[in-house]
């Protein structure tokens, strides 16, 4: 599992002037936790970490000596200013099912015969934090050229432990047909 250093952040100190001296302010909460703890991360790893992770990613916190599980809730980034606003945890406890996203990422799609249209980017359930899911790929290497379709129930994802919440009917992509061009539709309307 990943790790992020963060530190507790003195909420005294305005997020504004952490983010100028090149740090990452965030908000660690949880079920079990009295209260939420405030954070900051330096600045250089917080981009590291989004760079290869999303919302719904697991995540070990070291927090000074102390390490706590966790799920990444929201991330708020400002992309003017390519600048991490905000990053948002909750703590995972064993047992406790939790609402998190799993991205969907698509890989050789340019094999495909037509225009590969991503209807959803990201898949919305519940799971106990042993249950959580990984982010799922979708390699048009392994899906049978004669599909249009793909739709979440074709995941199978409740046989991983999950409850979904968005609805098993949703499209995740759909393959369009390229649009003819008027040469194309000369060419048929000779052979015809």
């Amino acid at each position: 599992m990943i790790t992020l250093k963060a530190e507790k952040r003195n909420a005294n100190v305005k997020a504004k002037k952490l983010r100028k001296e090149g740090y990452t302010t965030g908000v660690l909460y949880g079920k079990e936790m009295t209260e939420a703890v405030p954070l900051q991360f330096t600045s250089a790893d917080a981009l590291r970490f989004i760079g290869k992770n999303g919302k719904g990613s697991q995540v070990v916190l070291e927090i000074g000596d102390e390490k706590v599980s966790a799920v990444v809730k929201d991330i708020d980034y400002n992309s003017m200013q390519r600048q991490i606003m905000a990053l948002d945890f909750q703590a995972l406890v064993k047992g406790e099912k939790i609402s998190t996203t799993v991205p969907v990422h698509f890989e050789n799609a340019d094999i495909v015969q037509g225009i590969v249209e991503q209807e959803l980017s990201e898949i919305h359930y519940k799971a106990e934090p042993d249950k959580l899911l990984d982010p799922i790929v979708i390699d048009f290497k392994e899906v049978p050229k004669e599909t249009r379709n793909m739709y979440v129930k074709d995941l199978h994802l409740e046989e991983k432990g999950v409850q979904l919440i968005t609805p098993e009917d949703d499209v995740i992509f759909h393959v369009a047909d390229y649009a003819k061009t008027e040469d194309e539709d000369t060419e048929e309307e000779a052979e015809a």
